[in-house]
């Protein structure tokens, strides 16, 4: 770590009073750490030297930096792999603001501002402490305590309106009845609820995933998120239509792509068809046996043999997930 960042736990901060802005770590293997901007120029990535590094296998060894341009705060994708999203928008560069949440990966930062006014220890966060939890684990829904005591209320009502012509003994017997019954209706429904919102909350989770990598046109990204939310809830419609979507999208471009391949080799642009052909291979790698695919390798064969160029020296780099 370089002197151009200092790292403290997401609720403390630096002793000398003044104004500070920072990174708040919010998922991934530094969750809860909180990176102090002191530099000019600070670089984010995997890299062993980065300013801030990135635990994650989405990360570039230099993904990005943050600079200090005068009093603003400049994001800036360091033409990273996978890019950079801030607040659900892939960018090139963006002036950071207060509460900007930015996505490298899997991994989530809040940048925000903290003003220390002497020799404290702690500082007051301008958000929750629930921003760390993970989706399945926030808490349950005010309704459930609810429900359950008009439940038991339902249930003494029902116990004390037959008591007068009972024992003693029968009335006490029937209040332990009542009791065990009453309760394991409680945790009956208690543990529904909260079984039900973590469902929601897991499928909610991929589905958004799937969104975000659909608007960038990560396809197989896309189909995989969008099917990681169909595991959880099979009949979600939102997730069943972008699925759809996001096949048809993927067939579109494809087709697209085969289309100006053929254009630019009938005009002799070789070099160009093979791009296309190129492009296509790596949406379609996963899928080798597909015969846009088998035949875009080919075609890529007679383009070596047309351009001189020895087999096998096209390469066509395939995207990695």
């Amino acid at each position: 770590m370089s002197n151009a960042v200092k790292v403290f736990k997401h609720f403390e901060s630096p002793k000398d009073a003044g104004e500070y802005h920072r990174l708040v770590c919010l998922t991934g293997k530094t969750k809860g750490s909180a990176y102090f901007l002191l530099g000019k120029r600070v670089v984010l990535g995997r890299s062993d030297t980065a300013d801030i590094r990135i635990l994650d296998i989405k990360s570039s060894r230099e993904h990005c930096e943050i600079a200090k341009v005068g009093k603003d705060f400049i994001l800036t994708d360091l033409a990273s792999q996978n890019g950079v999203v801030v607040n659900d928008l892939k960018v090139k560069q963006h002036v950071l603001s207060e509460g900007d949440r930015i996505i490298i990966g899997q991994t989530v930062y809040k940048f925000n501002r903290v003003e220390v006014k002497g020799q404290l220890k702690e500082v007051e966060a301008d958000f929750e402490e629930d921003e760390f939890d993970d989706e399945d684990e926030k808490k349950s829904s005010k309704l459930t305590p609810i429900l359950i005591l008009v439940i038991l209320g339902a249930l003494g009502i029902a116990v004390m309106s037959g008591d007068d012509a009972k024992s003693p003994d029968a009335k006490n017997k029937n209040r332990y009845d009542i009791k065990e019954i009453s309760g394991s209706i409680a945790e009956s429904i208690k543990g529904k609820n909260q079984k039900n919102k973590k469902v929601q909350n897991k499928m909610n989770i991929y589905f958004q995933k799937g969104l975000r990598e659909f608007r960038e046109n990560n396809y197989f990204r896309a189909m995989s998120e969008f099917e990681h939310a169909l595991s959880w809830s099979p009949s979600d419609p939102q997730a069943l239509f972008y699925l759809r979507k996001t096949k048809e999208a993927l067939d579109k471009t494809v087709k697209d792509l085969i289309l100006k391949a053929k254009r630019d080799e009938d005009a002799f642009k070789l070099q160009s068809a093979v791009v296309s052909y190129c492009a296509v291979i790596r949406l379609l790698y996963r899928y080798p046996n597909d015969e846009r695919y088998i035949s875009a390798t080919e075609n890529i064969t007679k383009m070596e043999e047309k351009l001189g160029l020895e087999p096998g020296e096209v390469e066509c780099r395939q995207e990695i997930n």
